[in-house]
């Protein structure tokens, strides 16, 4: 985020922001804001691909039932190894150690470095990971794994820092919710193909390691896409017309024109501000409840549930493409919502995140209770799907409070919820003793829903999507006079 390149503006009225906003719906319907989308969510899909692939494979690298036709099969020409299960959590886990570690570090990078040239740089080490992961763990056991998967959480940690910065440029505010709630439904995506894809190729002649390749090589093809036709601003894309960016840069209001600095940064406001730790909270709700279901389900509906690793992936799959196809109605509803100022936007964030955190709160619950087979999948779908309102939710919160620093804050966010990705699979290790046993899972997914009712409660009380004062250095500059003046009050 070195370069808002937004111009400094005066406050626009309403009366010319409808007539700003009439003129981008006839002349610039769709522009490369756009294919910056189509990039970024590509690029999550990618990322997707490559955090989500061990989630299936482990199931066929490290079988819990292995007297199957198909893993004596699959033993004579792929190597399975006889992990225990607190070795499966700590390989589960261990991406989301590198990712907590280096998600803070990767922001203030983005604030100093090209947004565009780090997400290549990040996802090129993240696909070159993933293409040796077989013949690393051919050679070396778990404990290298474990290594590379901790390498791929410290270089996927840039991927969303990079894409909210990239996008507090390229996304007009009443377009936000589509244009990046488009990106982030490149999780659901690349979830949904990594589990139906990798449940498919490990039961075939290729085994688990075709996933990695899969996986890894579909990164290096974004990479070089990206390289020639994406953007970190507005001012270095070769074929942007000035019409687009002039009612972009029109648009964003909140913004400086202004080379953000360190310096500048206001890391006391940030870190004191109750809003920012409010967008903190759910995040980590979501992520620990989201991943809970992702690393563990496909265990469960094999361990429990007794299906075989091909039915596993396509019945783990099944929440991911409800999720991405209610993901594209939900964000526009929401923005359609916004524009005509139904409700206030916080009100608006506060509704759209209680849809998702608090449906999958009751949804754990009762999952934790019921037996029959068919109901326990339809409630799995539609705990996952919910969970997609979020992104009209705390997800693009960011960009709300802060355009300026909206990498930063996701940064900053990032960094506390990938808690969730460590701690849930650990969690699920240290219960789960007899993978077989309902009552243990009841109480994994009771858990579940206190955790994602907790944060949701903290997001409803002290959450906002009002811009802070302290995203302006105009704001700044008059809030360090203000407390200047209120010092020498006090002293005088």
């Amino acid at each position: 985020m070195t370069n808002l390149d937004v111009k400094q503006t005066e406050p626009v009225n309403p009366q010319e922001m409808n007539s700003i906003q009439k003129a981008a719906d006839s002349s610039h319907g769709i522009g490369f804001r756009h294919l910056q989308s189509l990039l970024l969510f590509l690029c999550v899909v990618s990322g997707y691909l490559i955090r989500v692939n061990l989630s299936v494979t482990i199931v066929a690298m490290n079988p819990v039932i292995n007297s199957t036709d198909y893993f004596r099969e699959l033993a004579n020409h792929v190597p399975i190894f006889g992990w225990t299960n607190s070795m499966r959590s700590v390989l589960l886990s261990t991406f989301f150690v590198g990712y907590l570690v280096a998600n803070f570090p990767a922001s203030v990078l983005g604030c100093r470095f090209d947004n565009k040239t780090l997400l290549a740089c990040s996802m090129t080490v993240s696909s070159l990971l993933t293409l040796i992961s077989p013949p690393v763990v051919y050679a070396y056991g778990a404990p290298a794994l474990v290594a590379v998967r901790f390498a791929q959480g410290l270089s996927s940690a840039f991927m969303f820092p990079m894409v909210h910065g990239i996008m507090s440029k390229w996304a007009p505010p009443h377009e936000r919710g589509q244009l990046v709630g488009f990106i982030n439904s490149g999780i659901q995506l690349g979830t949904m193909v990594t589990m139906a894809v990798s449940g498919v190729l490990c039961s075939s002649s290729m085994g688990w390691p075709s996933v990695y390749y899969l996986s890894g090589a579909f990164g290096l093809a974004w990479t070089a896409i990206w390289l020639l036709l994406g953007s970190g601003s507005l001012s270095t894309h070769r074929f942007v017309s000035q019409a687009e960016k002039d009612y972009i840069q029109r648009s964003l209001t909140n913004t400086v024109n202004h080379d953000i600095r360190l310096s500048d940064t206001p890391w006391k406001s940030i870190f004191t501000s109750l809003p920012v730790w409010a967008t903190a909270l759910a995040h980590i709700g979501h992520n620990w409840g989201f991943w809970l279901l992702l690393t563990e389900m496909p265990t469960f509906i094999h361990t429990v549930l007794k299906f075989d690793i091909k039915d596993d992936g396509m019945l783990s799959s099944l929440p991911y493409l409800a999720m991405f196809l209610l993901q594209i109605p939900v964000t526009f509803i929401a923005d359609f919502l916004n524009k005509r100022e139904i409700t206030s936007l916080t009100v608006s964030r506060k509704i759209w995140n209680t849809i998702s955190t608090w449906g999958g709160t009751i949804g754990l619950v009762i999952l934790g209770y019921i037996e029959n087979t068919h109901l326990i999948i339809i409630l799995y779908v539609f705990i996952v799907a919910i969970g997609c309102t979020s992104n009209a939710g705390f997800n693009i919160n960011h960009m709300d409070l802060s355009p300026n620093y909206a990498g930063l804050l996701m940064g900053i966010t990032n960094t506390v919820a990938a808690s969730g990705g460590i701690i849930a699979p650990l969690f699920v290790g240290l219960v789960v003793d007899d993978q077989t046993s309902v009552a243990e899972w009841r109480i994994v997914f009771i858990s579940g829903a206190v955790v994602l009712f907790i944060t949701n409660l903290f997001f409803i009380i002290f959450g906002s999507a009002e811009t802070q004062p302290w995203n302006s250095l105009q704001n700044k500059d008059s809030l360090k006079m203000d407390n200047t003046k209120q010092d020498i009050e006090i002293v005088g």
